[in-house]
C-alpha cells in the first residue's frame, strides 16, 4: 500500500485547491451562510469535474476514483464551501451504479440544481434534513423497501442549519415525481454503498476543515500578544497545538487509506468508511474547537472565522448520524467479525 499522491494526484488537489480558494472565500462563505448554497460556486464545482470525478466515463463522469473525490472534497473543507458536492457526488455515483440509470447520472452532471444524496432511510415518506435538499431538484433516498429518486422543486431551508442547506424533501406526491431505481435487498445494497460513499467523502471534508482550523490557529498564536510576548510562546498553547496537528494527520491518513482500499476493490471499505468518518468528525470538531480557544473570548464573536469552522464541524458531524451511536456500530461489527 502506497499512499503517496501520485504526480496527477497531487496537480487535482493543487488545482482544486486554487479553485475553492478563490471561489469559496470567507466573505463569500458570510454572505450565503443563510442559504448555505453558492450557485455560482455550484456552476464552478460542475464545470470542472469535480462533481462527476469518480463517476464512471459512460454514466458522464471521469472516471477517477473516490480518493480523487476525496482530494477535491478537502479542499471544499478547508474553504468552508457552500455547496453539496460530496451529495452530488454520492448521487450521481449511485445512479450510474444502477442498471440502466446511466442516463440519469450523465443528467445530474450536466448542470443546473444538484441531484443529492440523503444518506439517512427515510421517515414516513420524507427523506429528513437532507444536507443540500434545500437547493436540490431531485434526492436518492432509500424510502422503505425502495431505492427513490424523487424530483421536485426546492425547498426552502431551516435557518438552524441553513449553512448546510439542510431540509426535507417529500419522497412523493404532490409536485414531486418519484422513480423507484431498486427493491428490497438490492436497494439496500445500493444504498449501502451510497452512504459509505458520503461518509467517506465527508470524512475528506472534515479533514479539511480540520486542517485549516488548525491553520487559523496557528496563525492567531503568532501574532497575538499577552503579558508583552505572542502567546504561541506559551506551552498550553504550543501542547495543544501539536496534539491537534497529530489528530490531524492521523484522520488523513485513515481517510485515504479507506478510500486506497476502495479504489482497489477491497470489500471491507464500508467499514472502514465508518472509522474513518467517526474520526474524522472527532478531529475536526477537536480542531475548531481548539482554534476557538486559542482565539479567547474573539473566538465566540461573528467578526472572527473561528466559530464558523466550530458551528460547520458540528452540524457534519451530527448529519452522520449521533456519533455515540456509529462508535457503537463499528464496535459491534469488530466483535462480530472476530467471532
Amino acid at each position: 500500500m502506497d499512499l503517496e499522491p501520485t504526480p496527477e494526484q497531487r496537480d487535482t488537489a493543487a488545482t482544486f485547491e486554487r479553485v475553492l480558494a478563490r471561489e469559496s472565500s470567507a466573505e463569500r462563505v458570510r454572505a450565503v451562510e443563510d442559504a448555505g448554497f453558492d450557485p455560482a460556486l455550484w456552476k464552478v464545482l460542475v464545470e470542472t469535474g469535480a462533481v462527476g470525478i469518480a463517476v464512471p466515463e459512460p454514466a458522464g463522469g471521469t472516471g477517477a476514483g473516490v480518493l480523487e473525490l476525496g482530494l477535491a472534497a478537502e479542499a471544499a473543507g478547508r474553504h468552508l464551501a457552500c455547496a453539496p458536492l460530496v451529495e452530488a457526488a454520492s448521487a450521481a455515483m449511485l445512479l450510474a451504479a444502477v442498471q440502466g440509470q446511466e442516463a440519469r447520472s450523465a443528467q445530474a452532471l450536466a448542470g443546473g440544481p444538484p441531484v443529492v444524496l440523503c444518506p439517512r432511510p427515510a421517515a414516513g415518506g420524507t427523506a429528513v434534513l437532507v444536507p443540500g435538499g434545500g437547493a436540490a431538484r431531485g434526492v436518492v433516498a432509500l424510502d422503505g423497501g425502495d431505492l427513490v429518486l424523487a424530483q421536485g422543486p426546492p425547498a426552502a431551508p431551516p435557518g438552524d442549519l441553513g449553512f448546510l442547506a439542510c431540509a426535507d424533501r417529500p419522497l412523493g406526491g404532490g409536485p414531486v415525481e418519484r422513480t423507484v431505481l431498486a427493491r428490497g435487498e438490492e436497494a439496500r445494497d445500493l444504498f449501502r454503498a451510497g452512504a459509505g460513499w458520503w461518509r467517506l467523502g465527508s470524512a475528506s471534508v472534515l479533514v479539511g476543515l480540520a486542517d485549516r482550523a488548525l491553520a487559523v490557529a496557528v496563525d492567531y498564536a503568532r501574532t497575538r500578544e499577552q503579558f508583552g510576548v505572542r502567546i504561541g510562546t506559551f506551552q498550553a498553547v504550543q501542547h495543544l497545538l501539536a496534539d491537534v496537528a497529530m489528530a490531524v494527520d492521523g484522520a488523513r491518513l485513515l481517510v485515504r487509506e479507506t478510500a486506497w482500499r476502495h479504489d482497489e476493490g477491497d470489500a471491507g471499505w464500508r467499514d472502514a468508511a465508518d472509522i474513518a468518518f467517526a474520526h474524522a468528525a472527532e478531529t475536526a470538531v477537536r480542531s475548531a474547537e481548539a482554534c476557538l480557544h486559542v482565539h479567547g473570548g474573539y473566538g465566540y464573536t461573528l467578526e472572527y472565522d473561528a466559530q464558523l469552522y466550530l458551528r460547520r464541524a458540528k452540524a457534519l458531524q451530527l448529519q452522520g448520524g449521533d456519533p455515540e451511536a456509529i462508535w457503537a456500530s463499528i464496535g459491534a461489527a469488530t466483535l462480530r467479525r472476530a467471532g
